[in-house]
């Protein structure tokens, strides 16, 4: 029989080495991405006093709650029939 290791020793250490280097790099890229945000203005922003997406339906509604409903319904019954046509097409195997 063969008495060497199925991964050698070389194999195990590149390895780390390459992933003590992906792990540098995200490090690195999370700060410079942390120093972005830390560089933005720090001067407060107005914020309008209402929701502009709102068309008068109520605070923070946006669009039609109802039909978005049965939008959703009608999806599921959708998605239902088409899987009982294909599993009647594939018949039984």
């Amino acid at each position: 029989m063969n008495d060497r290791p199925l991964i050698g020793a070389r194999t195990l250490l590149s390895t780390a080495v390459m992933l003590a280097a992906a792990a540098l790099l995200a490090t690195l890229m999370l700060a410079a991405l942390g120093m972005i945000v830390l560089a933005a203005e720090p001067a407060p922003s107005i914020v309008p006093p209402i929701d502009p997406r709102s068309d008068g339906q109520g605070p923070g509604l946006v669009g039609s709650p109802l039909g978005v409903a049965l939008g959703v319904i009608f999806l599921g019954v959708v998605v239902a029939a088409v899987t009982a046509l294909v599993l009647r097409l594939t018949g039984e195997r």
